[in-house]
C-alpha cells in the first residue's frame, strides 16, 4: 500500500481554491494524474456521486470508477475508487484558510498489485512526483 500526503500553501483564498477542488471538471487543467473523463462527472458533487476517470502513472493507464465518500465544503473532498488494474484509490483533498490564502493537502492512498517489487518502487516515486506536479498545477491554475 502507498500512502502519500503533501501540503502546499497557496495565495488564493479558501473559497476560490475550494471551488476549483470541488469542480472536478477542472482536473484536466491542473491534476497531473488525470488523463480524461470516461464518464462525465456531475456538475454539482454530493456524497454518493460517481464518475469514471482515466489516470496515468508512468506508462500505466488505469480506469477508475470514483465515488464521493465525503464532502465538507469548503474544507474536504474525499474520492474513493476501484480501478481496472485491481487498484483501490482514496484521494483526500483538504483546503484550510491561512490568512488571506489557503493550504491544500492532498493525501493519496493506493493499494494495487502493481506496487510490489522493482516496478512498485518506481511507481511510488512517480506518484510522489505526480502529486507535487498536481499541487504546482493547482497553484498555477489559480494564479
Amino acid at each position: 500500500m502507498l500512502n502519500i500526503a503533501m501540503t502546499q500553501e497557496l495565495s488564493a483564498p479558501q473559497d476560490k481554491v475550494w471551488s476549483t477542488l470541488s469542480d472536478v471538471s477542472t482536473f484536466e487543467k491542473w491534476h497531473a494524474l488525470h488523463e480524461e473523463w470516461v464518464q462525465t462527472p456531475p456538475r454539482d458533487l454530493e456524497v454518493g456521486s460517481t464518475m469514471v476517470e482515466k489516470i496515468k502513472i508512468a506508462s500505466i493507464t488505469d480506469t477508475i470508477e470514483f465515488q464521493v465518500e465525503s464532502l465538507r465544503a469548503p474544507e474536504e473532498l474525499v474520492l474513493v475508487g476501484a480501478g481496472s488494474t485491481g487498484s483501490m484509490i482514496r484521494l483526500t483533498m483538504n483546503c484550510a484558510a491561512r490568512g488571506s490564502g489557503s493550504a491544500v493537502t492532498l493525501e493519496l492512498e493506493v493499494t494495487s498489485p502493481l506496487l510490489f517489487g522493482v516496478v512498485g518502487k518506481a511507481l511510488q516515486g512517480t506518484f510522489r512526483k505526480k502529486l507535487t506536479a498536481t499541487l504546482n498545477g493547482l497553484a498555477e491554475y489559480l494564479a
